[in-house]
C-alpha cells in the first residue's frame, strides 16, 4: 500500500461519527450537540489509537504523509459537514492532542489497556455532564464497539 492507500484505508475502518439514533440504540438518549461532542470525543479516541498503531508499524518516512492525509479525509466529509458541532478542525486540534497525551500517560505510565481508556472517555464524558452516571456502562459498550484499536494495528501491519 501507498501511504495515500493506507490512509484511505484507516479512514473507511474508523467508524462513521455516532448519531442521537445510534446512541439511543445503546439506550443512551442525546441531544444533537450532546452527540456531536460524543462523536468528537470517540474521534479522539480512534485517532489516538491510530496514530499509536501508525508509530508501531510505519516507517517514519511515511507517518507523516499518513496523517496528513487521513487529517484531510476527516476535515473534508466528516468535520466540514458538521457532524462534529461548530468548532473548526483547527480549533480542535489542541483538544486532540490534549487526549492523545492524556492517553498516552495512562498507558504508557500505568499500563492501561484499550477497555481501560474507553472507561477513562466515558467518566470524562460523564464528568463534563454529558451524560449520566447511569449511562456510563453503557456508553463504555458503545466505546468499546466504536474505537476497534486492534483493527489499525491489524491493517497497518499490512500496510507497506
Amino acid at each position: 500500500m501507498t501511504p495515500a492507500e493506507a490512509a484511505d484505508a484507516l479512514f473507511s475502518t474508523i467508524p462513521q461519527p455516532i448519531t442521537p439514533a445510534q446512541l439511543e440504540e445503546y439506550g443512551i438518549e442525546t441531544s444533537d450537540s450532546t452527540a456531536q461532542y460524543i462523536a468528537r470525543e470517540i474521534l479522539s479516541l480512534n485517532l489516538y489509537w491510530i496514530l499509536a498503531a501508525i508509530e508501531a508499524h510505519i516507517p517514519t518516512t511515511y507517518r507523516a504523509a499518513i496523517e496528513e492525509q487521513l487529517f484531510e479525509s476527516i476535515r473534508n466529509v466528516w468535520w466540514e459537514a458538521g457532524l462534529f458541532g461548530q468548532d473548526t478542525w483547527g480549533a480542535y486540534q489542541p483538544e486532540l492532542n490534549a487526549r492523545r497525551e492524556h492517553y498516552a500517560r495512562l498507558v504508557d505510565q500505568e499500563g492501561i489497556g484499550h477497555m481501560g481508556i474507553c472507561a477513562e472517555t466515558a467518566v470524562l464524558l460523564e464528568d463534563q455532564g454529558f451524560i449520566s452516571s447511569e449511562d456510563r456502562p453503557k456508553l463504555l459498550v458503545l466505546l468499546i464497539d466504536y474505537a476497534p484499536a486492534s483493527e489499525y494495528g491489524k491493517l497497518l501491519g499490512e500496510a507497506l
